[in-house]
């Protein structure tokens, strides 16, 4: 799953000039603890609600602007970032959320919540799901013949994933609707397929 496919597509942004009281009137409004700084259609930085509330001094709050504040050159993921990288980079840098940019341009923002949803979904459908893990027959044609056995055995193909750790050999890893995997273990075996493991 990639970050394009969970972030948050249209942000709340503010502008480096606008006050910190105006940024920290927007995270209220919004629920919101991040926001992209942008000048113009430009991403100049990013500010958070930390950042912000270390301006103790509310008599200087009108007098100090976003761009006094923001981080100049945050970390950035992209749209086409693995989503398990993007948990790594927040995890590791202990942040909790990150701005998307496409050739420079503001796209999107990801947050610890849009992880946290996309990690329950992912959960969901493991537990919703079945995976064969195969050693295909040596010939032309086997994996198209895999796919089409396993459709008329009663099973339905979600995705396919290359290789299996620790095995020498070229495998597949079939993710499927959960069904009744002994007809379609059967039918691969008589064709030549070699059935690794599974996970009903």
């Amino acid at each position: 799953m990639r970050v394009g496919r969970i972030m948050i597509s249209k942000p709340i942004t503010v502008a480096p000039d606008s006050s910190v009281h105006q940024a920290l009137k927007l995270m209220q409004q919004h629920s919101i603890r991040h926001l992209p700084v942008v000048e113009g259609e430009k991403f100049v930085g990013w500010v958070t609600a930390r950042d912000l509330q270390q301006i103790l001094l509310a008599a200087m709050i009108e007098k100090i602007t976003v761009r006094d504040v923001m981080v100049a050159a945050p970390l950035t993921v992209t749209p086409l970032t693995g989503v398990d990288e993007a948990a790594h980079l927040m995890h590791d840098y202990k942040i909790g959320g990150v701005p998307v940019l496409e050739k420079g341009k503001l796209v999107g923002v990801l947050t610890v919540s849009d992880l946290l949803s996309a990690f329950l979904y992912m959960l969901d459908v493991l537990r919703r799901s079945s995976r064969l893990d195969l050693v295909l027959a040596d010939r032309p044609g086997a994996f198209e013949e895999a796919c089409q056995l396993i459709q008329q055995a009663g099973g339905k193909v979600i995705n396919v994933g290359l290789g299996v750790e620790g095995c020498q050999q070229d495998t597949y890893s079939f993710r499927l609707d959960k069904c009744d995997l002994e007809p379609i273990i059967k039918s691969l075996k008589e064709h030549g397929h070699q059935v690794l493991e599974l996970l009903s």
